[in-house]
């Protein structure tokens, strides 16, 4: 008796710590990688994958392509989709302050504007950048994601 108590006891304890490490496994492959450093954001281009818009999630897509760059130097430009915009920013810790932003005002087609109006309205409200290993994600105050940059590979 004895031995088939040892032996159910040696079973269940290898089948737990299976478990337990498939399970650590699990949790650490659903995180995204994260980096913290602002200068892997300086000095590249990214392109707007999606951007809120109230309560709609709008997905820009060509030939109305936004994009930002952030130069080492706190100066931050890029394109809405219709119109060029220039402008500065503070980054401090995982925050992002931006300046009010400065742009051409050209008419667009319908389409364009509406992401350029998007466009402008979320970059009022950035207050947190994260970077994962696909995308960098400016979020407002409640740290709700709000825009999603990819680079823009040459």
């Amino acid at each position: 008796m004895l031995t088939v108590k040892s032996t159910t006891l040696s079973s269940f304890a290898m089948a737990s710590a299976l478990l337990l490490a498939a399970c650590n496994t699990t949790s650490k492959s659903e995180q995204p990688e994260m980096v913290s450093n602002w200068s892997a954001i300086t000095g590249k281009n990214w392109q707007l994958s999606m951007v809120v818009d109230g309560n709609e999630t709008l997905a820009p897509m060509s030939p109305v392509l936004a994009s930002a760059n952030f130069t080492a130097d706190s100066k931050v430009v890029g394109s809405t989709g219709c119109n060029r915009y220039f402008g500065t920013y503070e980054e401090n810790d995982g925050k992002l302050k931006l300046s009010p932003l400065g742009a051409t005002q050209m008419m667009c087609v319908e389409d364009a504007m509406a992401i350029e109006n998007a466009f402008n309205n979320a970059m009022e409200m950035v207050s947190d950048w994260q970077l994962t290993k696909d995308a960098l994600v400016l979020s407002d105050t409640n740290g709700k994601p709000i825009m999603e940059f990819v680079p823009i590979t040459p």
